[in-house]
């Protein structure tokens, strides 16, 4: 008879219910049923371990397999919140690499530069090297030996201020601008005024940041024009790279524009309130956490209730008497019936929006109508069996009602209509919910078919919003709202011509951050203590130091294009958010170009690289106490500590004071399964992560939200293309393995997206996912991403869908920007136009 120890858990619950043995039955009469099976199962987990490491653990109670089952029940969470900049002193040290401490000659500055006092501020001639470097010398901070890192960023905070209340960065910015063109011209020579002047602007523009934006500043950045002159150089760059025209602190300068002159994400977030309020969106009660109410597109409510039309005919009795009770006018019986009409045409941009009725859909259009009506009169069935019962083919019915054809049967009520009916007409009624962009694009999309139609000539139209600031502002917020959004229509008109080459040179940033490098052989060999010279005797010689030098070289390169990558990463995601708060097309466009530009296949080479990279795992000897699965998930670009060389430091450099035996590590150490951890809810441990690469950090969260902007809703061919790629496997190691809001809300969202797409054997292996998604993602009150989609109908109208897209955006920026576009070879053509064949 088998024993006890080696019972199945499959069977525990046979045990209990049909064939209890008289221990079981004992703990029945004194226990409830699920406390004897809970029971059972922890005395078959303790079998299990104790069959593992041959101990009794009995009696540890919640301590059980504590070792070998951690890491199974240890998730880590990562204390990372996204932010748009990091602390001063972070954001300056990035600014430099070693060579350019050489390049402005830091260690002499404080001997070749001369003290200024705020007059001197008013009348330095910059074109004078001398002065360049008193000016350089007062921005850095008045550093030398003994002089601290705070008391350093202190003077450099109230000197920028100083700089730039004396109104000095008109003329850096001038300078710099022209330096800048001269550089294209002066291939290969190295300026060390432009890195000069460069530095100046970027150190003022960081303290603004940090310590608050004044106007002056901003007026003195828009008279300069700085923002749209550095994409124009970007693109120039591109076509003619010099390596004097130092792109990468261009790069990072540029960033910082962004943020000061459109804003981040505070004043985008009252920038979004103050179009709720223009356009009349009641989005607060709608983006409360605490309101957990359904709600619904107008595209969903106008399918929904022509719906509930084809079912219930009556119902548009009962939606005209209720019309008179409801004020909103996209809910009226007139909005709905242009709704309908408007995509009942053959118009291209209809694809744009489609009401996906009951009677669209193309496994309902293939099922037999209705039977007859109930008290139609009907033969007997025919005494003889059928085929199928003497052996003959089984005929196959179909049990599924066809949902767009009349309800035929009675309700069993005097009204001619269910109570139900009414009631979910009214619930999607309330639930109606439309955002500032769905107005827009359906404005434009009106212009569109109209255009389309040859009805009107829209190309002249000037319906551009006004965003000039009046003496009846209700508030300073809605003055410096409106300075946003007026920035952001200079920027897109001016740069428009450019936007392609921008994204060309971002994107290559992201394909050129590739790990080669393997981090425990530099590791080993940096360390003087692990190096394999001191072992054999070889470190006095000057072979050892050369080594370590080109050594340092390669993990400052490594760090370079991590912190390039960061601000292209921010460019681009800050584009994409402040054209969407200008005009949604704008930002359709800019991603559109990412699209073009292969992303999808970026983004997914660029997480392989960082996740799966066996270069960035350690030695054999530091991970001989890992799991096996454990070694990936502890080590890789996300766990493993940011690069950091202590002697390559700005401040420590100003200082000349750093740790000369500090160890430098390049790899995490530690498992996850020794983090130190606590039981929270659920009896789950929760280990709290604060050594990571923050860096990394913020470039996968931006990526993450760049790939959910170009993931357009609706646009089905975007998701087939990125599905090609394989992304869920990366997706999925990062949401599963770590706890991190910043993360998880952008995958989950992705996932939401290409599950419909995906097919019954993924789905039913991801229900971790697809859980997830359900959990933590806002719902709408008709949700059919999981399940009940046409997606024979997306598949087959996917390209002509990205078509219409590119359609309407390319007759908004005609329509808008003509002068831009005609530089990308687009014009207006009027001959044979409607009004000539009409006057004819």
């Amino acid at each position: 008879m088998e024993s006890d120890e080696n019972i199945s858990i499959d069977r525990l619950e046979d045990q209990l219910i049909d064939n209890p043995d008289p221990s079981t039955t004992k703990q029945l009469s004194e226990l409830s049923y699920d406390e004897t099976f809970q029971k059972k199962l922890n005395e078959r987990a303790e079998q299990l371990f104790t069959s593992f490491d041959g101990v009794s653990h009995e009696g540890e109670g919640n301590q059980l397999g504590s070792s070998f089952y951690s890491f199974l029940v240890k998730k880590p969470y990562l204390e990372y919140e996204y932010t748009d900049y990091d602390e001063l002193d972070r954001e300056l040290a990035e600014w430099f690499v070693s060579a350019d401490y050489q390049l402005i000659e830091l260690s002499s500055l404080p001997e070749r530069a001369k003290s200024l006092s705020i007059e001197d501020l008013r009348f330095l001639d910059l074109l004078s090297a001398s002065d360049l470097n008193s000016l350089l010398y007062y921005i850095l901070g008045n550093y030398g030996p003994g002089v601290s890192k705070n008391d350093q960023l202190s003077q450099i905070e109230e000197h920028c201020k100083v700089f730039a209340r004396t109104g000095g960065l008109d003329q850096v910015i001038s300078l710099l601008l022209d330096d800048l063109e001269n550089s294209i011209k002066n291939n290969g020579t190295f300026d060390g005024r432009l890195f000069k002047l460069l530095t100046v602007t970027y150190f003022v523009l960081n303290v603004e940041l940090i310590t608050g934006i004044t106007d002056q500043v901003l007026q003195s950045l828009s008279d300069q024009d700085i923002l749209p002159r550095l994409v124009k150089f970007i693109e120039v760059w591109r076509v003619n790279p010099a390596p004097s025209s130092r792109i990468r602190n261009v790069i990072l300068l540029l960033w910082k524009l962004l943020l000061i002159e459109l804003g981040d994400s505070e004043q985008l977030n009252k920038v979004n309130e103050y179009l709720n309020r223009k356009h009349g969106i009641m989005k607060k009660e709608r983006d409360d956490t605490s309101n957990n109410r359904l709600t619904c597109s107008p595209l969903e409510y106008h399918t929904f209730r022509e719906d509930l039309r084809d079912k219930y005919p009556v119902l548009a009795k009962y939606q005209h008497q209720d019309e008179k009770s409801h004020s909103k006018e996209d809910i009226s019986e007139s909005s709905h019936q242009a709704f309908m009409a408007a995509n009942a045409t053959s118009s291209l941009t209809n694809l744009l929006e489609m009401p996906r009725t009951n009677k669209a859909h193309s496994i309902y259009g293939q099922l037999p109508v209705n039977t007859l009506h109930i008290a139609t009169p009907v033969p007997s069935p025919p005494r003889t069996p059928s085929d199928f019962m003497s052996g003959g083919e089984k005929i196959r019915k179909s049990y599924d009602v066809n949902q767009s054809m009349p309800f035929i049967y009675p309700t069993g009520a005097e009204e001619s209509l269910p109570e139900a009916i009414k009631e979910a007409d009214e619930l999607f009624r309330n639930a109606l919910y439309e955002s500032y962009s769905i107005k827009r694009l359906w404005r434009e999309r009106q212009r569109y078919m109209s255009q389309e139609r040859g009805n009107q000539d829209h190309y002249d139209d000037s319906d551009t919003e006004t965003y000039q600031s009046s003496d009846n502002d209700e508030s300073d917020v809605d003055s410096s709202c409106k300075r946003s959004l007026k920035r952001v229509e200079e920027v897109y008109e001016e740069t428009l011509p450019y936007l392609s080459s921008l994204a060309k040179v971002l994107i290559e940033i992201t394909k050129s951050y590739k790990h080669e490098l393997s981090l425990r052989d530099v590791e080993q060999e940096i360390n003087p203590a692990t190096a394999l010279a001191h072992k054999f005797g070889y470190s006095n010689d000057g072979s050892y130091e050369a080594v370590r030098r080109y050594l340092f070289r390669q993990l400052e390169s490594i760090h370079t294009k991590e912190i390039c990558l960061k601000a292209s990463s921010s460019i681009m995601i800050l584009l994409l958010k402040w054209f969407k708060a200008s005009h949604v097309v704008k930002s359709y466009y800019f991603n559109s170009i990412l699209h073009d530009e292969q992303f999808f296949d970026v983004f997914t080479s660029f997480m392989a690289n960082s996740l799966t990279n066996d270069d960035l795992h350690g030695t054999d000897e530091d991970n001989k106490n890992f799991v096996p699965d454990e070694v990936m998930m502890s080590q890789n670009k996300l766990m493993n500590p940011e690069i950091d060389i202590p002697q390559f430091n700005f401040f420590n450099v100003c200082s000349g004071e750093w740790d000369r035996s500090q160890i430098i590590e390049l790899t995490n150490k530690t498992a996850i399964s020794k983090f130190p951890s606590k039981v929270g809810e659920g009896n789950k441990h929760i280990v709290k992560v604060t050594k990571f690469n923050r860096n990394y950090c913020r470039i996968l969260t931006n990526h993450l939200q760049l790939i959910n902007k170009i993931l357009i809703k609706g646009v089905s061919q975007r998701t087939f293309g990125f599905i090609e790629t394989k992304p869920t496997d990366l997706l999925k190691f990062i949401l599963l393995n770590y706890e991190c809001h910043s993360f998880k809300i952008p995958i989950l969202k992705i996932f939401k997206k290409i599950i419909p797409f995906q097919g019954r054997k993924w789905r039913a292996m991801n229900m971790d996912v697809i859980s997830q998604v359900f959990l933590n993602l806002r719902l709408s009150i008709r949700d059919n991403w999981l399940s009940g989609r046409d997606l024979e109908s997306d598949f087959n109208n996917s390209f002509d869908q990205e078509i219409a897209l590119r359609s309407l955006i390319q007759f908004y920026n005609v329509r808008r920007y003509p002068k831009q576009m005609e530089k990308l070879g687009y014009t207006v053509s009027k001959e044979n136009s409607a009004t000539e064949y009409l006057e004819e």
